[in-house]
């Protein structure tokens, strides 16, 4: 089975900026995106299985505060690529 077998959801090309928000605070572009989720590339790194409180800005003027999981992290020399699935807002 090839690694594209496993997605379910197409991906497509996204030029945002990308700022985290919690458990850490960092900054970052997202790469690209599903209706499932983001592939983002960030300075902090945060571990599997956390939840994370994004703000994505797509322009200018407009932006969205998302809460996605982590499902995969990998290190990089200048910071972390982050595999997040999105989630519904934590209940307060």
């Amino acid at each position: 089975m090839h690694r594209g077998a496993r997605r379910r959801f197409r991906r497509w090309a996204l030029d945002a900026e990308v700022e985290l928000l919690a458990p850490a605070r960092g900054s970052g572009l997202a790469l690209n995106a599903s209706v499932g989720g983001l592939r983002i590339a960030v300075d902090t790194g945060v571990p599997v299985d956390h939840v994370c409180t994004l703000r994505v800005r797509t322009a200018p003027d407009h932006e969205t505060i998302e809460h996605a999981k982590v499902v995969w992290s990998q290190a990089r020399p200048d910071g972390y690529v982050l595999g997040l699935e999105f989630i519904a807002a934590p209940s307060l």
